[in-house]
C-alpha cells in the first residue's frame, strides 16, 4: 500500500503537481499505477480504527478520500488518464489545477510530526454532520468542534440539545447539500 511518498525530485521544468480524482476507494490502485510508471506520487495517510461485530482493526485510510497527487508533464498526464479508479483531473479556469508544491511539503511534514490533526478537511464548524459509526450510525446533528468529533444533536423545536464527544472523528461525514436542503423542508 503506498503510503506518504517523497516529494523531492526536479525542481523546475515543466512538471507541475496535480491531484487526481478517483473513485471512491481507488485511491492506492491509482498511486499504485502511477508509482508503477516511476511518477512522483504523494498518497497522505492517516490510521483510524475501525470496529466490526467480531473485532477491530487499524487502517491505514487516505487523509483526502478520493484524491492522489501526482507529479506529471503534459504527454505523461494524457498518458495518465487509463490508471484503474481515476475519474479526472481537479480543474481551474485554465485547465488542470496546479497543486503548490509547499501545501504538499507542509501535509508530508505534519504527517511526519506524530502530531494530533483533523481527518475531516471538508468539514467545518456549524456544518450539518451525519453519525456513520457507533451506537449513533445514522443521527445526524451539527459539529461543534472539530477535535474530538464534538457534535451537537439538535431537537429544533424546542430549543435544545446535547454535546456528544464521538471516539473518532472519521465517524462524521458531512451531509450532502441536497440533503441539508431536504432537511429543512
Amino acid at each position: 500500500m503506498p503510503e506518504v511518498h517523497s516529494l523531492a525530485g526536479n525542481i523546475g521544468g515543466t512538471e507541475n503537481w496535480l491531484a487526481a480524482y478517483t473513485r471512491p476507494r481507488h485511491e492506492h490502485k491509482v498511486a499504485e499505477y502511477f508509482l508503477h510508471r516511476r511518477w512522483q506520487v504523494f498518497l497522505p495517510t492517516h490510521s483510524s480504527w475501525r470496529y466490526w461485530s467480531d473485532r477491530r482493526k487499524l487502517v491505514r485510510l487516505p487523509l483526502f478520500p478520493s484524491y492522489v497527487f501526482v507529479k506529471l508533464n503534459e504527454e505523461e498526464r494524457r498518458r495518465a488518464v487509463q490508471a484503474p479508479g481515476l475519474m479526472g483531473w481537479v480543474r481551474g479556469a485554465q485547465g488542470p489545477a496546479r497543486v503548490d508544491e509547499d501545501e504538499l511539503r507542509a501535509i508530508a511534514k505534519l504527517l511526519q510530526s506524530g502530531l494530533a490533526f483533523d481527518p475531516l478537511p471538508a468539514v467545518e464548524i456549524g456544518d450539518e454532520v451525519e453519525i456513520v459509526a457507533g451506537s449513533l450510525r445514522g443521527c445526524r446533528g451539527r459539529l461543534l468542534r472539530k477535535q474530538q468529533g464534538a457534535v451537537a444533536l439538535l431537537v429544533s423545536a424546542i430549543n435544545g440539545g446535547v454535546r456528544v464527544n464521538l471516539p473518532d472523528p472519521t465517524w462524521i461525514r458531512p451531509l450532502p447539500r441536497a440533503a441539508r436542503a431536504g432537511a429543512g423542508a
